[in-house]
């Protein structure tokens, strides 16, 4: 719901910033150390839990959030939140905040993608005064294919390499990509073998929990352990470095293909660096044009970039005629939203 806050408080958003809200005033600490009386955790991926404060002080996040923070090893205290809450698109339970004070709104999108993969959902989020939002790729050149040409393309090679009798290894985060990567291409793959490394296996569990379908799969409990003469198969497991020894004996032994899953391998030389055979920009986040269409739909007088290509997309913002500034040449400063 919404809420007009009839006393100061102060909500640490993820880990890099507090906003303090006390009636007419309404400001922003970037990098600077304080005892906020919330912590907005936007979803449980681990550079977006405050790690300390997560014990010691309320969190505002999704039941899913809450869960996943818990079994990723943080005490979580869940408490009501007095703010909206939405849906943000990234992965099971993402949610966005809307903080509305006695003047204006301000919304922190957290990760977001205004597209989301597999069944994740997003809603529409309303206009607002000041919107602080994700960058991870908020340069003009980072633009993702059309998902169902790209889709495609994964599948064609997927197929290919295993008639070719190469088995494949799908790798991405054990958190989100992974369950979203299984999500999309499982359907194309039914007479496929299919294993999954444990750490991906339990978060597969937690998503069944809020109803989202993964198929089930044999768990690679063992490096040791053997897979099928015919290579008919594919193991989903965490983005390693292919010149990871596990790696390496996987491809020796059995010709297996390794393949990426990051919108980062729109940039020159990602294949390289991860060492894999091949990588697709199947992605969680939204690409520039996303971020633009998020801009535009929640129409802000201002807006703060922040992680990722923050530089470029307050640049980008304020060509377009956007009170844009970007948080890292912000750090340690208070600003003064309204």
């Amino acid at each position: 719901m919404h809420a007009i806050p009839d006393k100061a408080l102060s909500i640490k958003l993820d880990r890099f910033a507090t906003i303090c809200l006390n009636g007419r005033d309404t400001t922003l600490e970037i990098g600077l150390s304080r005892s906020p009386n919330y912590v907005f955790i936007s979803h449980a991926h681990l550079d977006h839990i405050c790690k300390q404060e997560s014990r010691d002080v309320e969190a505002i996040c999704s039941e899913e959030t809450f869960l996943l923070s818990t079994l990723r090893g943080f005490g979580v205290k869940r408490a009501d939140s007095p703010f909206l809450l939405l849906d943000s698109g990234h992965i099971l339970g993402s949610k966005s905040i809307v903080l509305e004070t006695s003047c204006e709104k301000i919304l922190y999108t957290g990760d977001v993608n205004n597209s989301p993969l597999a069944d994740i959902p997003r809603q529409r989020f309303p206009k607002t005064h000041t919107l602080i939002i994700e960058s991870n790729y908020g340069c003009p050149s980072l633009v993702f294919p059309p998902r169902h040409k790209l889709i495609k393309e994964v599948v064609d090679y997927v197929r290919e390499n295993l008639n070719r009798g190469r088995p494949a290894v799908l790798m991405g985060y054990p958190l989100g990509k992974s369950q979203h990567v299984q999500m999309i291409l499982d359907r194309f793959l039914p007479d496929v073998e299919k294993y999954v490394s444990p750490s991906i296996a339990r978060y597969n569990e937690v998503y069944r929990l809020f109803s989202m379908t993964i198929e089930e799969k044999k768990t690679l409990y063992s490096q040791s352990q053997s897979f099928p003469k015919d290579s008919n198969w594919v193991l989903y497991y965490p983005n390693i470095s292919g010149r990871n020894a596990f790696m390496q004996v996987i491809k020796r032994r059995y010709g297996a293909v390794l393949i990426g899953f990051s919108g980062r391998s729109l940039l020159k030389g990602y294949e390289e660096m991860l060492a894999v055979d091949q990588a697709f920009p199947i992605s969680d986040h939204a690409d520039f044009n996303g971020l633009l269409k998020i801009v535009e739909e929640t129409s802000p007088q201002k807006v703060l970039t922040v992680h990722g290509f923050s530089r470029e997309f307050s640049r980008e913002l304020r060509n377009l005629g956007y009170e844009a500034y970007d948080f890292n040449s912000l750090r340690g400063e208070r600003i003064r939203l309204f």
